[in-house]
Parts: C-alpha cells; sequence; structure tokens
C-alpha cells in the first residue's frame, strides 16, 4: 500500500501519531531492516504516545501484508503488466513486475483523491498535528538516531510538499513511477518509455477506478 491508502484502510482512526506511523516504514530509509531486527519485538514502555506510533507501524506491516497477498492485488497486478506489454515495454530492460507493484499502489492513492480530495487533505492535516518531540522519543527510546534523523527530514520534505494532492493528474504517477524506479535501479525511464507508461496506465484507469475499493476492503487472508 501507499501512504493514503494506509489512511483509507485504517479509517475511522483519528489519531495523529497512530497515523503518522502508518507511514513511518516508508518514509524512512532502512527502518523495515531495523523493524525485522529490533523493532517489532520490542516492548515500549514510554506512554499512550509512543505506543500510538508503535502501534501505527505494526498496523502497517499487518496491511501490506494482507494486501499483498490479496487475489484481487495479484490480478490487478498482472492486468496491469499485461498492459505494459500491450504498449512495447520491455520485460529485458525493465523489471516490470516491480513497476507494476508500484504502479497499482500509486493508481490505488490516485482514485481515492479523484474521489474525495479532502480526505488527501485531512491526511496531511494529521500529520501536521503529529508532535515531532513525540515522534523523536519514539526513536530515541529503540536507540535508533540514524533512522530518526532520515525519518525528520524525509519527514518534512513529504508535509511540505503534499505530492499526493497531484495524482489526479496521471503523468505525475508516471513522474513519481520513475524517480522511484531511478532510485532503486538507477535505471531512468526513456520519454518512449514515460509515454508508453502513461499510456498502459490510462488503459487501466477505469479498471482500477471500479476495483479499489474492493482490493481495500480485505481486511484479512
Amino acid at each position: 500500500m501507499h501512504f493514503l491508502s494506509h489512511y483509507y484502510y485504517e479509517l475511522p482512526a483519528k489519531d495523529p501519531l497512530f497515523i503518522t506511523g502508518l507511514g513511518i516504514p516508508d518514509l524512512t530509509p532502512g527502518f523495515s531492516r531495523a523493524y525485522n531486527l529490533t523493532i517489532k519485538n520490542s516492548v515500549l514502555n514510554k506512554g499512550y504516545d509512543v505506543q500510538q506510533i508503535q502501534n501505527g507501524i505494526i498496523s502497517h506491516y499487518e496491511a501490506d501484508r494482507v494486501f499483498h497477498n490479496s487475489t484481487v492485488f495479484t490480478g490487478m497486478m498482472a492486468q496491469t503488466i499485461q498492459s505494459f506489454l500491450n504498449e512495447g515495454l520491455s520485460r529485458e530492460r525493465l523489471r516490470l513486475s516491480v513497476i507494476a507493484h508500484v504502479a497499482v499502489e500509486l493508481m490505488i492513492d490516485r482514485q481515492i483523491m479523484l474521489e474525495n480530495e479532502q480526505l488527501c487533505i485531512d491526511y496531511y492535516n494529521s500529520l501536521n498535528e503529529a508532535s515531532e518531540n513525540v515522534l523523536s522519543g519514539y526513536f530515541d527510546a529503540l536507540s535508533l538516531p540514524d533512522l530518526k534523523r532520515n525519518f525528520l527530514i524525509k519527514f518534512q520534505f513529504f508535509k511540505q510538499r503534499r505530492f499526493l494532492l497531484l495524482f489526479n493528474d496521471l503523468e505525475q504517477i508516471v513522474t513519481g513511477l520513475s524517480r522511484i524506479y531511478q532510485h532503486v535501479t538507477g535505471i531512468e525511464f526513456t520519454p518512449q518509455e514515460k509515454r508508453s507508461f502513461f499510456n498502459a496506465l490510462n488503459n487501466i484507469d477505469s479498471t482500477i477506478r471500479y476495483s479499489w475499493k474492493e482490493i481495500l476492503n480485505v481486511k484479512s487472508l
């Protein structure tokens, strides 16, 4: 799941620290490794607020586990890969399954935005209400100063840019895909590939528009 999908999935959760916790794994480089090694088995006795952050993080991983293993998501992945191939995108040059995985997540966030922009605004408002002192204290309690620094930098940037509000423009989805893929692999999409991805995503946009709620309503395997 992407940021807005995690927020939608956990509604009517309102606690700003819980909501921020939902985004910490995706905002913090190296967080999942630390989570698997240390964080998921940690017992924190630092009060209600810190526990809300931990609860949000745990909920993030549990939701991802259910979401990524659901038949609805895997079916949407297959449709997206086929749409890429239909546009002539090369499996030899690009890891289309990886791109499809990210694309489906971004496209679901797009559908949430298109249906209810206020939900996205509410999400950012919740992040702005989360105490950075408490967030810093969470990482301090786990003795993770490097992760704390990385998170706080990314968190500020994420709140300032508010890029989820741009997802009503399909070209922004393609731009996001290109940046993510280049960051992970070092490979940049060519102008022709960007046009092909735009066409491919445009072809499945209506399908996702009518199925995204079914994907996010899967609460257990």
